[in-house]
């Protein structure tokens, strides 16, 4: 059962949700990722919460115009990552929005934010990920 919180007569008001404080998932990301990360311990490990959010710094990055991330989950019976919803950032996205964040229901999983494409004079790109 979900932590509730609980008024002044004892009565449950609503589930209570934590969120983790944003940790380093990927740092300085300079090129679109060629392949998929092969094991469980290079993903972020979300045991215990449903939602991850990715919160994608691309502040260093020089003349970034477009770019694609995937969400990737870990699969433990077939001990691969499977592939899951893409996003993409288009020019005008990206200078309205240079630090956007994506949030993913995720149940537990060990997830893995992967550049899938990226158009850009100079990529460098830290993501950073919270739990809730």
């Amino acid at each position: 059962m979900a932590n509730v919180r609980i008024d002044a007569q004892g009565v449950p008001k609503a589930p209570v949700y934590e969120v983790t404080t944003p940790v380093l998932h990927r740092s300085n990301v300079t090129a679109p990722d060629s392949a998929d990360p092969t094991s469980a311990g290079q993903g972020f490990d979300c045991i215990g919460y449903r939602a991850v959010r990715f919160d994608i710094d691309t502040t260093s990055s020089v003349g970034l115009s477009a770019l694609t991330v995937q969400l990737l989950v870990w699969n433990p019976s077939a001990d691969k990552y499977f592939r899951g919803a893409l996003r993409s950032f288009d020019a005008a996205n990206l200078a309205a929005n240079p630090v956007p964040s994506l949030e993913a229901e995720v149940r537990g999983a060990v997830v893995f934010l992967k550049v899938a494409a990226a158009t850009a004079t100079s990529l460098s790109l830290n993501v950073y990920a919270s739990l809730s």
